[in-house]
């Protein structure tokens, strides 16, 4: 088996083990990568920074079934099981050493600008860089997206929301990055439908 194939498996096992999070890893990667490259990765960085977009959540494999399918919020002690799957995460990739970046990354990717955070509380630039462009763009797509509990936002809500976040949960010069990303990417979307409604 290649290191893609396995990659691929374990793209595959983390979208199983939970509906709502089918797809979540690659959009993650989506929104990610672009950032990274603006916040100055290096191409090795932002080949890190893809893997462990589209890993990040493989620590969900080790949760119960019951609390990834709950439709309401969480009791203390399953909220307590939720908060380890960045850690459980890391440590299923770390021995891999193409993925110890990643890992790494995955582990600190729930950390909050503000310290308060998990799994280890650590705070503003103490969080690595990745795990920072990481947060940014899982929490973009975790609110655009459904859940057992609620319906996924529209954008403008969910840019609304980010905007809200940065400085509390995300750092604000990364969501500043982003927003303005995207809002470069609608406006050339924007511009291309223009040029096709002229051309008809």
């Amino acid at each position: 088996m290649s290191p893609l194939e396995a990659l691929l498996i374990l793209v595959q096992a983390s979208d199983a083990a939970d509906r709502y999070l089918k797809g979540h890893g690659i959009r993650t990667a989506h929104y990610a990568v672009p950032l990274g490259y603006a916040a100055g990765l290096s191409a090795e960085e932002l080949n890190d920074l893809c893997l462990a977009s589209l890993l990040h959540d493989i620590g969900r494999l080790t949760l119960p079934q019951v609390i990834l399918e709950k439709d309401g919020p969480l009791s203390d002690e399953e909220y307590a099981l939720m908060q380890s799957h960045p850690r459980a995460g890391a440590e299923l990739l770390s021995p891999i050493p193409s993925l110890r970046t990643a890992a790494l990354w995955i582990a600190h990717h729930h950390e909050r600008w503000d310290g308060l955070g998990y799994p280890y509380g650590l705070r503003g630039e103490l969080i690595p860089l990745g795990a920072r462009i990481l947060a940014v763009a899982d929490t973009f797509d975790a609110l655009a997206s459904s859940q057992p509990y609620r319906h996924g936002l529209d954008r403008e809500s969910a840019v609304r929301t980010l905007q809200e976040l940065a400085g509390s949960q995300l750092d604000p010069r990364l969501v500043e990055v982003f927003l303005t990303l995207r809002r470069e990417c609608a406006d050339e979307t924007e511009g291309m439908k223009l040029a096709g409604e002229q051309k008809t």
